[in-house]
């Protein structure tokens, strides 16, 4: 665990680039701001990049029609068990667990801060560690096994070749189960 903020700071400096500039504001919420304003911070920087990933995903490896791909996704519940299913589903495999233990260990102490437990800044600087670890693993193996950073900027990321039609676009991602029916009322 980071004995200090110092030390925290030392861990994001010591990340990739692409780290640094997706947590680009994570430097300075931390001199600056209480510990539940940075892990709020990161996460919901998480929780985009989930989201960013099963777009990106879905486009490039489905070639899937953005416009109706985002759409759909927006409109599906994301909770953190639903992410893994759908990222199994879209990429044809499981993150590995290394990765989900960090990001489970990271989410572990996000809960108890945004829940207004009272936690030692140890245990939180440790969480926020863990959150930078998993980005950048998660990262990588994202590039490993589909060629995109997540983190960055995506540029290009889906190739030259043509997209499905909307029509089609639907029919696939409801044979991903996108967007989760709400269950019968």
């Amino acid at each position: 665990m980071p004995a200090s903020y110092k030390q925290l700071l030392s861990v994001y400096a010591a990340k990739p680039s692409v780290i640094r500039d997706y947590f680009c504001d994570f430097q300075s919420l931390v001199e600056d701001y209480e510990w539940a304003v940075s892990v709020a911070y990161v996460f919901l920087k998480i929780e985009r990049v989930k989201h960013t990933t099963l777009y990106a995903g879905i486009r490039k490896m489905h070639r899937a029609d953005a416009g109706m791909t985002w759409d759909l996704l927006n409109k599906d519940h994301m909770s953190r068990g639903r992410f893994r299913t759908l990222f199994e589903t879209v990429f044809g495999q499981p993150i590995e667990k290394p990765i989900l233990d960090k990001l489970a260990a990271a989410e572990k102490v996000r809960d108890q801060v945004v829940h207004g437990k009272q936690l030692p800044d140890a245990a939180v600087r440790g969480g926020l560690r863990d959150a930078l670890d998993f980005s950048e693993a998660f990262d990588d193996f994202v590039c490993r096994e589909a060629g995109f950073r997540p983190f960055g900027a995506l540029t290009g990321f889906a190739g030259s070749g043509k997209a499905l039609s909307k029509d089609t676009t639907r029919w696939v991602l409801r044979g991903m189960g996108i967007p989760e029916k709400a269950p019968a009322q």
